[in-house]
């Protein structure tokens, strides 16, 4: 014989339980005290036991209301995780997940998690902003996106830090360059070469120019910074420029195996500080949404491989 399990009735008897208080219980449930009772009582009629005894000032259980307390919390627990799940599911598959990346990142990590994510939600939608760290953090912090990948170079108590993979720089120089020979370069071995950076205020240039300044003779603090021949703005133009013998580009290595590499020579650069790491930050007081997760999730998985595939540190 097929049962009729009413759900709020079920759910009414356990807000009672736990509170003690068919008015509690009725503001959780979100109905009238009288709507409350009445569902206690069909739940009693259709079970054809007595499960709450209940006085002016207190509520207690019975026996058989003991016994069907026991049996019935946690599997009612489970049904609700489950259409949690589920609803979380629907929304993800009908939602947008926004990304907010470094560029090289944008450009070397974040398409292979976006190709996993829609394998597995098809028709999840999804949009990635590239910008510098700085304009990361900001729209982190005033809700624009809920998480963003890029580095973290100072401590920021308001934002959650995962790292992902260490990042290092290239120099970038057709075959016959001089620096060739080289199995890898220092800083100071740069300067006398025209030079194709990216644009400042990128977190790349920053290293760039830190590094290069500690290549010269003077302090890196009093010393001017490095003038390239060229500053661009993208890397796929930094590696044309290289192509066309306009200077060494120094290029991010997550965005070399992406780049068309043809007719040019990639060798690293030798420095402490050289090297960046790359992670997922989000805001500690935000809870993410389901698409965000999803995609946060491929994330990780396709992390590994990424890395795998990058050429040496140094």
């Amino acid at each position: 014989m097929a049962m009729n399990i009413k759900y709020r009735a079920v759910k009414a008897f356990l807000l009672v339980v736990e509170s003690r208080s068919f008015t509690h219980a009725a503001g959780a449930l979100g109905v009238t005290q009288p709507s409350l009772s009445a569902l206690i009582q069909d739940l009693e009629d259709t079970l054809g036991l007595k499960l709450l005894e209940r006085s002016t000032r207190s509520v207690a259980l019975t026996e058989a209301g003991e016994e069907f307390l026991q049996r019935i919390q946690r599997p009612l627990a489970d049904v609700e995780e489950a259409y949690r799940s589920a609803l979380d599911l629907s929304a993800a598959r009908r939602g947008t997940v926004i990304v907010a990346a470094l560029p090289s990142a944008a450009f070397g990590l974040v398409p292979h998690a976006l190709a996993r994510l829609r394998s597995v939600h098809p028709a999840l939608q999804s949009r990635v902003i590239e910008a510098h760290t700085d304009q990361l953090l900001e729209m982190l912090r005033t809700n624009q996106v809920e998480c963003a990948i890029g580095p973290l170079s100072e401590a920021a108590p308001d934002l959650h830090f995962e790292p992902l993979l260490t990042d290092g720089y290239y120099a970038v120089f057709p075959h016959g360059h001089a620096l060739a020979q080289r199995s890898s370069i220092r800083w100071e071995q740069l300067l006398a070469h025209d030079l194709v950076l990216l644009a400042r205020g990128s977190n790349a240039r920053e290293q760039f120019d830190r590094g290069l300044q500690a290549g010269t003779d003077e302090s890196a603090e009093s010393a001017e910074p490095v003038m390239p021949r060229c500053d661009v703005t993208h890397i796929i133009t930094a590696a044309s420029m290289a192509r066309h013998g306009l200077g060494v580009a120094l290029l991010p290595r997550l965005a070399l195996p992406e780049l068309n590499l043809q007719g040019l020579v990639a060798r690293p650069i030798h420095a402490p500080n050289a090297h960046r790491e790359i992670g997922l930050m989000h805001r500690r007081d935000r809870v993410l949404g389901p698409a965000t997760r999803y995609f946060i999730e491929q994330l990780r998985r396709v992390t590994g491989d990424v890395e795998r595939s990058l050429l040496p540190l140094d």
